[in-house]
């Protein structure tokens, strides 16, 4: 059979396509928003000096990065019913909320590393110069140091979130509605893999061009 433009164009305007993009658009943003907050706590026990916490951190980073997502995945939304019954009978435990919730798992523990390497980036003398100017450590860390360690993280932070957009199509194990499962769906009833597999692709350029593009925008604002 010969490529049909024709049936790249249906798929492309295809409403359950957007609907799957919107989806996997807005469970990356819930995750990489969440996962922030969860990561700076991290890397900053992992670069503590207490053994304490730097071996929980240590611990929780070597576990996550080391699961791989689909297992993760597997364990949350087939798993957590086994060891908590309740999430049987749970209305909200949907797969949305188990892939936001696997994900975040994992995407916390690589932006830990990445923000562990940002912050000793920075020279200890700008805590010690922001506290002498009569700044509180939280107020040092949020006026002095997290802005300067964003600035160097901002690359390997916009790549973690296009990974994890891409990763998204993972989540058609599970059942969630995203792009790849409408292609595969639309697969399996058609036959047709090149022109609805090339529609996927689209969307995934679309998508992460954009986001290049927002990055390019506030690395310049940073600077």
């Amino acid at each position: 059979m010969s490529f049909d433009p024709a049936l790249l164009l249906t798929a492309l305007t295809n409403p359950a396509m957007l609907q799957g993009a919107a989806i996997a658009l807005v469970l990356s943003v819930i995750v990489f928003t969440v996962s922030f907050f969860v990561c700076l706590p991290l890397a900053l026990c992992l670069n503590s000096r207490k053994a304490i916490r730097n071996g929980s951190a240590q611990f929780y980073v070597w576990v996550f990065r080391a699961a791989p997502l689909i297992l993760v995945l597997l364990l949350v939304w087939n798993g957590s019913p086994q060891l908590m019954p309740f999430l049987l009978k749970a209305g909200w435990f949907t797969p949305f909320v188990a892939a936001a919730i696997s994900f975040t798992l994992v995407t916390a523990a690589y932006m830990a590393e990445i923000m562990k390497g940002a912050l000793r980036s920075i020279g200890a003398g700008q805590g010690e110069a922001a506290t002498a100017l009569g700044l509180t450590r939280l107020q040092a860390f949020r006026l002095v140091i997290l802005p300067q360690a964003l600035r160097v993280s901002l690359p390997a932070l916009v790549n973690e979130f296009i990974n994890l957009l891409k990763v998204t199509s993972l989540a058609y194990v599970i059942s969630l509605r995203e792009i790849m499962a409408v292609v595969n769906d639309a697969i399996a009833a058609s036959f047709r893999f090149v022109e609805w597999y090339c529609a996927a692709l689209v969307y995934y350029l679309a998508i992460v061009s954009l986001f290049m593009l927002a990055q390019s925008i506030i690395a310049r604002r940073l600077q």
